[in-house]
């Protein structure tokens, strides 16, 4: 089979394999896919293969115990993943819902620029597979600054002197060919630590990468990214640009040291940058999965956070992976609970969800969700539950009071927020961003006036 199958579907859709391959899909091509298929992102992270899954921490949901799609009676059927996932001769590239047929997913990268602080004005390149490749260099950035986080990276290499002061093993190939005359220097060979190894001069080496693309070279400028920029360029005296093939070579296998685990990634991220050329082949082997993938839900909540920070600084965003801003459901501090956002002082809690809406302009709100969001305001003692989901149509708000048998006069509600997002008619990602930034002034502008009018009626 030498043939190689590339579709494009969107999350959160179930379409033929036909429709989405635009072609018959052969048995054996569809029992790769099977090999993904149903399958939890953290077994398929665990195979042999390249597979970067970014969702930072936010792992209440247990997504890493979801799939990223499912076949059934040749269907596919996509769930809150996006990026591009493939085996040896397959190539899936999943959008966001709110990308149009033939044109890039501006959603997807303004959420990517926003959460990674990326400032991009023009989207590059048109086939399938680099598209791809436009979601590496958001990917460089976070795992690079996750990384540094560490420290530099510092390991044992050998080092060949040729001088007076000998220590370690004499070379005496070396020694005959560079000191036939002796004039007192000795060729020797020292195993020592140095900040200019493989890994430092990888990254490098996708930093220069970078520095030529235009359309991600603002990027290693960012206020976060510069400084440490200049700390590789430093540190690794010895680059050369004829020796990238050398480095990846020296990188293709890690021996990175278990201290340094956040080295990992952004080893396996500067390979594919550096190897895009290669039309992102590393890995692609047989049995082996690869590709890039995003939490899409993950993405919409951390992208509402840059949002509600500008609303009101009272306002506490949870993470689950560092405990931090946790509420405790019991008092001897367990059962650990992570709404979305919320501040006592606004009596508000808010809960991202990245749901379709139906005719009426809302999505639907599981009962999971719905009994979630009122244990969150009764243990905070806040009167106010809100949901935020995206929507091709126009903004829209609904409020729904709770009912209490028990109790009169209790002013308790819960509202569902349609936050619109740009989808007819975009020209370009500029475009795109004029339009959702009209969107988001206005729900940023909603909110200050509710938070407003509360505190002008407490004041009464």
């Amino acid at each position: 089979m030498s043939n190689e199958y590339s579709g494009i579907t969107t999350d959160n859709r179930s379409d033929s394999l036909k429709n989405i391959f635009k072609t018959d899909v052969p048995g054996d091509v569809i029992n790769e896919l099977k090999e993904i298929s149903g399958k939890n992102i953290s077994d398929l992270k665990d195979k042999e293969g390249f597979l970067i899954y970014c969702n930072e921490d936010k792992l209440k949901d247990d997504v890493e115990k979801s799939s990223v799609f499912t076949i059934s009676d040749n269907k596919l059927t996509t769930h809150n993943i996006a990026g591009f996932i493939g085996t040896e001769h397959t190539f899936l590239t999943i959008r966001s819902r709110f990308a149009r047929d033939n044109s890039d997913d501006y959603f997807l990268h303004y959420m990517l620029q926003k959460v990674f602080n990326i400032n991009i004005t023009n989207l590059e390149h048109n086939t399938d597979k680099n598209k791809a490749f436009q979601f590496l260099p958001y990917l460089f950035k976070y795992y690079f600054l996750q990384a540094l986080n560490q420290g530099l990276y510092k390991k044992y290499v050998w080092k060949k002197y040729n001088d007076s002061r000998v220590k370690g093993t004499i070379d005496i190939a070396r020694h005959i060919k560079h000191n036939f005359i002796f004039t007192g220097n000795i060729a020797y060979n020292v195993r020592e630590h140095s900040y200019d190894n493989n890994i430092n001069q990888l990254i490098r080496h996708t930093i220069e990468y970078i520095d030529n693309l235009e359309m991600f070279r603002m990027m290693l400028e960012s206020e976060d990214m510069a400084d440490l920029v200049q700390d590789i360029r430093r540190i690794t005296p010895t680059y050369s640009a004829k020796n990238r093939q050398q480095v990846i070579n020296d990188n293709l296998k890690s021996d990175i040291h278990p201290y340094y685990s956040e080295y990992e990634p952004l080893r396996q991220i500067c390979l594919q940058i550096l190897m895009e050329d290669d039309e992102l082949k590393y890995g692609r082997q047989e049995n082996k999965i690869y590709g890039i993938l995003f939490d899409v839900s993950w993405l919409w909540e951390e992208y509402l956070n840059t949002l509600i920070e500008q609303i009101d600084k009272s306002f506490i965003h949870t993470y689950n992976k560092s405990k931090k801003n946790s509420i405790h459901m019991l008092e001897n501090n367990g059962w650990s609970a992570y709404p979305d956002y919320y501040s006592t002082d606004l009596n508000i809690v808010m809960d991202a969800k990245y749901k379709r809406v139906h005719d009426k302009g809302i999505a639907k709100i599981d009962s999971e969700d719905r009994m979630q969001i009122i244990s969150y305001m009764h243990i905070l003692g806040v009167n106010k539950g809100v949901f935020l989901h995206p929507s091709e149509s126009n903004d829209k708000l609904t409020c729904n009071k709770l009912h209490f048998y028990h109790k009169e006069n209790i002013d308790e509600c819960i509202m569902q927020y349609s936050f619109r997002i740009p989808y007819n008619e975009i020209k370009s990602m500029n475009d795109f961003k004029e339009k959702i930034m009209y969107s988001e002034e206005k729900f940023i502008k909603y909110w200050k006036t509710v938070f407003k009018q509360n505190n002008e009626n407490k004041s009464v």
